[in-house]
């Protein structure tokens, strides 16, 4: 495999066939950015590493993805022929996890580039890029903060309309619902771009920024710029959400993107049953609250309202999922829909037309 390493830009890295490394995490809610890939960039991924489950296929652990296969390191899938490693989870930390160290060194050795999904920046150590060095190969470290001017607020003056999913916790369908409204409304002719503000996001679209790796202060304005980049031709723009206001960890974040974006419209998403924010457990105050608070610190110059919530119905049944979207629908009187679910992406889209048409005429003089 060594003939084909040598230094790659990013938008070549995520065009070409890569195998998952998800040690000790392989799994819809464990390893996010592995389920996205798969889901969105599924023909590309050659093989999963997780020795948990090892001789499985994608398809058993996440009900979709089909017979990728799960191996146990990473000279078991390179007769498959994949050319990048890509690190299928983030953490909520800035190290670099026991045991990890000999899979992705030998990675490189076999002559692999490397996606990094994780704080902990690889060639931070000597180890790996040694062999980074000697073999030549090409390290995409996502969390990089690229240098962007403070938020100016320019997108008020762009003629695209700006959609932000938004949501009530970090990991529970934000980039998912984001992506099937870009994808559904391209479809229907709607040219429609996808402001990627975390690492998945990026990997799938090709271009972005990890918003969590960016000083405070620029944050705001690192969305600015990922979403004037992407408005370009485009009538509609997709803002990915991170985090939550109400998430201890990550509202910092949260907000940056709410004001990064200055978005027309909010998408809100949730996952059905979840009652506690993931990692620091604090309890998920009722949605129709949350959806106040989102509404209220949009800004003056263009305050946006909720059009639609998204939910992530994952393990319930048709007949479940009905009955609690009806209950949500009740209590914040406003339409819930699955994106994944046969119809759901459509639904969205629809109803973000409509949206756009009704909202038209109370926009500032600005924005008209």
């Amino acid at each position: 495999m060594e003939e084909d390493v040598g230094q790659l830009n990013h938008a070549e890295l995520v065009d070409k066939n890569f195998v998952v490394f998800a040690e000790g995490c392989f799994g819809l809610f464990t390893s996010k950015i592995a389920a996205s890939l798969i889901r969105y960039r599924g023909d590309r991924c050659v093989a999963v590493i997780d020795s948990r489950k090892a001789g499985r296929t994608v398809q058993d652990e996440l009900g979709y993805g089909g017979p990728i296969p799960i191996v146990g390191r990473i000279e078991d899938a390179l007769h498959l022929r994949p050319e990048v490693l890509v690190i299928g989870k983030g953490l909520h930390s800035a190290e670099l996890p026991s045991g990890w160290k000999p899979h992705l060194l030998a990675a490189v050795q076999n002559g692999l580039h490397l996606i990094n999904s994780i704080h902990f920046r690889l060639t931070g150590d000597p180890d790996i890029a040694r062999a980074v060095r000697e073999k030549g190969i090409t390290v995409w470290e996502t969390k990089d903060a690229p240098k962007v001017p403070l938020n100016k607020a320019r997108v008020l003056d762009l003629d695209t309309w700006v959609i932000h999913t938004c949501g009530s916790d970090s990991n529970i369908g934000k980039k998912t619902a984001g992506l099937e409204i870009w994808n559904e409304a391209n479809r229907r002719g709607i040219p429609t771009g996808f402001a990627a503000t975390g690492q998945s996001g990026m990997m799938i679209s090709g271009h972005g920024v990890a918003v969590d790796g960016v000083p405070g202060d620029f944050m705001a304005g690192a969305v600015e710029q990922v979403v004037m980049e992407a408005a370009a031709d485009n009538e509609w723009v997709v803002v990915e959400g991170q985090g939550s206001l109400n998430h201890i960890g990550f509202s910092s974040v949260a907000l940056a993107i709410l004001h990064g974006a200055l978005p027309h419209a909010l998408v809100f998403c949730h996952r059905l049953g979840a009652e506690r924010t993931k990692v620091w457990e604090t309890p998920i105050i009722p949605i129709p609250e949350l959806i106040r608070i989102n509404e209220e610190l949009t800004v003056f110059e263009r305050p946006a309202k909720v059009a639609a919530v998204s939910v992530n119905s994952s393990g319930f049944t048709e007949e479940d999922y009905r009955r609690e979207a009806e209950k949500l629908e009740a209590d914040t009187g406003l339409p819930v829909v699955d994106p994944v679910r046969e119809g759901g992406a459509a639904q969205l889209v629809d109803i973000l037309r409509a949206h756009q048409r009704e909202t038209a005429d109370r926009l500032p003089v600005r924005q008209r």
